[in-house]
């Protein structure tokens, strides 16, 4: 019985402390006696010249055979990665990122038959001289590329884009949040949240294949790398007075 006289009592002094709590919450509603606080947004720019160049380059050979697809495909990359090579770029800047290897079909009246294979291999290449990029693209195409992708400009350490960025964004909701007061009669308190978040728009270059034409002197392109945007937009919190 003492027991059960104990537990009975936690459970009234439990309830009891609940609605103590919660009707003290609600008198505080009722007399605005609660935090107050306002959001506002800026948002800021900032621009940085790319120090990166990331060139995307293949070969695609058809063959009867697998075995002949891979001599001829490694043979045709062999000449590409030496004509790279040549321009100065040096081994760690070169990075195979894809090996396919798959057999080929065709469709006639008897159906599906085989038609030999397929083999693709991609390297990526980095850059910071971009004057070679048009060489890199003209050379590595006679050579035996006969895929080139999106040439890609990137700023290595953005930090100092993203920190401008930041004080112009965090500035424009201060000057937001100082006119909304002023407007309503509103006192500003302390800020008590802050949240960004960023988006980088790169620039990037793409060169077409069919253009090229490697008869005589070589045709070189011309790849601009142009400026990376970064905006990033702030979300302060104040407490109203």
């Amino acid at each position: 019985s003492n027991r059960v006289f104990s537990l009975v009592a936690l459970l009234g002094v439990a309830v009891s402390l609940f609605w103590a709590f919660r009707i003290a919450q609600i008198w505080r509603e009722i007399n605005g006696d609660y935090s107050r606080e306002i959001s506002v947004e800026g948002t800021g720019e900032a621009y940085s010249v790319p120090d990166r160049a990331v060139v995307n380059l293949g070969v695609t050979t058809d063959a009867a055979t697998s075995e002949e697809a891979v001599s001829q495909n490694t043979e045709k990359m062999n000449a590409v990665l030496e004509a790279v090579k040549a321009l100065g770029v040096a081994e760690e800047d070169i990075q195979t990122t894809g090996y396919y290897l798959n057999p080929k079909y065709n469709w006639t009246d008897a159906g599906q038959v085989d038609d030999g294979y397929t083999l693709t291999q991609n390297v990526e290449v980095k850059l910071t001289n971009f004057d070679l990029i048009g060489d890199l693209i003209a050379d590595s195409s006679a050579a035996g590329a006969n895929m080139v992708g999106g040439v890609t400009f990137t700023v290595e350490d953005g930090e100092a884009a993203t920190q401008e960025a930041r004080i112009e964004a965090v500035a424009e909701a201060k000057l937001k949040a100082e006119q909304i007061a002023e407007a309503s009669g509103l006192t500003l308190g302390d800020v008590v949240s802050y949240y960004e978040y960023s988006s980088d728009s790169g620039k990037g270059g793409y060169y077409d294949m069919a253009e090229a034409s490697f008869d005589g002197e070589k045709s070189v392109p011309t790849i601009e790398p142009g400026q990376e945007e970064v905006s990033l937009t702030v979300t302060l919190s104040y407490q109203l007075r």
